[in-house]
């Protein structure tokens, strides 16, 4: 039995006044020797609408079992999860980010209202691992996120494929009348062989990875297997973990400092992370009120410091699973050593330092999948910022998977991916302009939509390398060809991007980490006092929200009550 403590709880649940709130925890069986323990909330992301949660159900038996077995009681409550699949290319895909900010309210109105000493948060896909760590943040109880782990790697005709493989055939080569239709149904039954998240480093098992590195998981667990018997035993230790943390008073705050968000972004750097992953973290720093320790200035410097060593897909061409066998996160920190602070503290009494202790086993094995320092992937992150009058406050792109690092062409305008899409798929753009995707931001959208489709759709009709996209909107981290996204501020808000006309020259460099449009500053000026915002589009709920409350992409995009104001640029 644990030893008792003025954990939170207590004074609700202990003696007569806790009368009425026991008696409702009876009517479920539980007793009063149960209700006198710390009481522990399991938010079980689980669901039947994508594979990454799937498991979940199971996995949260062995987090019961932790619990129990170190002393504490535990409680489990359902909490929304999605993945963006289904409406890829459409005008829902409007809604995926925002699915961030909903789970954050989901888990934060749940544990206010009834009231727990500590949390585990099973999670594993690309907008609800970040929400977890937003609810973490901001509740500030003992937490530990338990990632669900990634898929097991596909093949298809002797070959190791993913579900990006099959995206690129459906949106590009397809609608052409060039698929091979056979290899779609081979496609479609091996790509996702299992429960988890897509096996390569895309925005789920990017942030799965960075909720280890900022210190809130155990130790490996980004990235064992999603079905696996590690998952389990991950699972029972995270239960035993959080117990032992309620007893410290070892809060989501106390781990979350300016040193953990540092290492956070020089692994995500070092990862060739989905630049989505960057969007994560400034959300993340903004609701720690660290937005002067982490902002996009940092993200930049951190950029051309960091080398990136991690050879997994898309940027690399091995697989999570392999990442895993060569040590996982604690491998890449330890080989990252130089470059991060080891006395941040991570979650259950570690320290950085352990990672790296644990890491440095791994890599005496061998290793495939982590480059060493002096001979990493690029001398520089994987993620770059790039500015210019187009994006005066900022932009990204990915550093490696593009076929080109330089492009210059005229614009080709749109002002939503759907557009985009059907114009290309019915050849009305041409080899060497630059599609521009406007009024796809956090606000303008609104909900700021993954632009994933049109970049797949370039790459499936053979126009990687001959083509560029810009996008105030997302990437997803499947995405392979030259895209720049994120631009700030967004057109909707007055950003550059929304005096952009058909025809006008933009170039795009990402030696010099540079976008810009060569037009003259006068005309620049007559454009902008021309401008008007665009009619809001039907926006109901969550959307209606975010058009008027969303903070710009390199904020975090988060939704908030009070955003700061915008003026006309």
């Amino acid at each position: 039995m644990i030893n008792k403590k003025d954990w939170k709880t207590k004074k609700y649940y202990h003696g007569p006044s806790g009368a009425h709130r026991r008696a409702v925890y009876k009517a479920m069986g539980y007793t009063t020797d149960d209700l006198s323990r710390p009481l522990i909330a399991i938010v079980n992301t689980w669901g039947e609408v994508c594979p990454g949660h799937y498991h979940l159900d199971h996995l949260t038996r062995t987090v019961r079992d932790g619990i129990w077995k170190a002393g504490g009681t535990p409680l489990e409550f359902a909490a929304i999860s999605q993945c963006p699949t289904a409406s890829l290319g459409e005008p829902m895909m409007r809604y995926d980010l925002p699915t961030r900010d909903l789970l954050a309210f989901d888990i934060e109105a749940i544990i206010e209202q009834q009231i727990f000493d500590g949390m585990v948060i099973l999670v594993s896909c690309d907008k609800v691992v970040p929400g977890a760590l937003l609810a973490a943040a901001r509740l500030d109880l003992p937490c530990l996120i338990l990632p669900g782990g990634c898929m097991e790697v596909g093949s298809c005709e002797g070959e190791q494929v993913s579900l990006s493989d099959l995206d690129e055939v459906i949106f590009g080569a397809l609608p052409m009348g060039k698929a091979d239709l056979k290899k779609i149904e081979l496609l479609e039954d091996a790509v996702c062989p299992s429960p988890g998240a897509c096996p390569i480093m895309g925005t789920a098992n990017t942030m799965q990875c960075l909720a280890e590195a900022v210190g809130l998981t155990l130790p490996f667990a980004a990235t064992a297997r999603a079905v696996s018997a590690e998952r389990l035993r991950l699972g029972k230790a995270s239960g035993e973990a959080i117990v032992r943390m309620v007893r410290r008073g070892e809060t989501a705050r106390s781990i979350l400092g300016a040193k953990n968000l540092e290492n956070m972004l020089r692994v995500c750097m070092a990862l060739g992370g989905s630049t989505n992953g960057i969007l994560h973290i400034l959300a993340l720093a903004r609701e720690l009120g660290l937005a002067r320790e982490m902002n996009i200035e940092k993200v930049d410097r951190f950029s051309r410091t960091t080398p990136c060593i991690s050879d997994v897909r898309p940027v690399g061409k091995y697989f999570l699973p392999d990442l895993h066998e060569d040590g996982g996160v604690p491998a890449i920190m330890a080989e990252l050593k130089p470059f991060l602070n080891l006395q941040a503290r991570g979650a259950g009494g570690r320290s950085v330092g352990d990672w790296v202790k644990l890491g440095r086993e791994s890599l005496k094995r061998g290793r495939r999948t982590v480059r060493a320092l002096d001979d990493p992937l690029l001398a520089h992150g994987g993620i770059a910022v790039l500015k210019g009058n187009l994006a005066p406050i900022s932009s990204l792109a990915r550093m490696l998977n593009n076929t080109i690092p330089s492009h210059r062409g005229p614009a080709r305008c749109f002002n939503s991916q759907e557009e985009a899409v059907a114009a290309l798929k019915k050849g009305k753009v041409k080899g060497g302009e630059v599609i521009v995707v406007r009024y796809a931001g956090p606000r303008g959208a609104p909900g700021m939509p993954d632009i994933y489709a049109l970049l797949a759709t370039v790459v499936g009709m053979g126009l990687e390398g001959k083509l560029a996209v810009v996008t105030d909107g997302r990437f997803s981290g499947f995405a392979r060809g030259l895209g720049v996204c994120q631009v700030s501020p967004e057109a909707a808000v007055g950003g550059p991007l929304a005096l952009v006309k058909n025809g006008d020259i933009l170039s795009i460099s990402l030696p010099d980490r540079s976008l810009n449009a060569e037009i003259p500053a006068q005309e620049w000026k007559t454009r902008a006092a021309a401008w008007q915002p665009p009619k809001m589009k039907n926006a109901p709920g969550i959307l209606g929200l975010f058009a008027v409350n969303a903070e710009q992409a390199h904020q975090g995009a988060r939704l908030v009550a009070h955003p700061a104001p915008w003026k006309k640029i």
